[in-house]
């Protein structure tokens, strides 16, 4: 699975929901091309930047997706099938109650198809 920017979506943008800077969309951004480089420890550790700039704020319920997202493809690589299950389960509910916000970053229909077919 790859992640892609929303259409239009580019660190001038005023940041919607999740992100409120540039240079928080830089380790966003950081993050996901580490992914779609299949480097998820790296993907992993930009997020968990990212995460402590956001802080204690309900803007940071979004970015939990992308980090269960990173820990499922590491247990994968792993072999801890209970862990991933439970990744895959945790994702989609984060999915589901963030989805405005993770869509005015990112592409949702690559996550949303990831997780339905992994979900059982």
């Amino acid at each position: 699975m790859k992640i892609s920017l929303a259409k239009g979506s580019q660190k001038s943008d005023p940041f919607l929901f999740m992100l409120e800077s540039v240079n928080e969309f830089e380790y966003f951004d950081k993050g996901i091309r580490y992914f779609n480089a299949n480097q998820y420890k790296q993907a992993h550790k930009e997020w968990a930047v990212l995460w402590k700039l956001i802080g204690n704020h309900p803007r940071i319920n979004g970015l939990k997706v992308f980090l269960q997202l990173t820990g499922i493809y590491q247990n994968i690589q792993l072999g801890k099938w209970d862990a991933v299950r439970y990744g895959i389960r945790i994702s989609v509910l984060r999915l589901c109650e963030n989805i405005t916000m993770i869509k005015a970053l990112v592409e949702v229909t690559p996550i949303k198809n990831f997780l339905s077919v992994y979900v059982e």
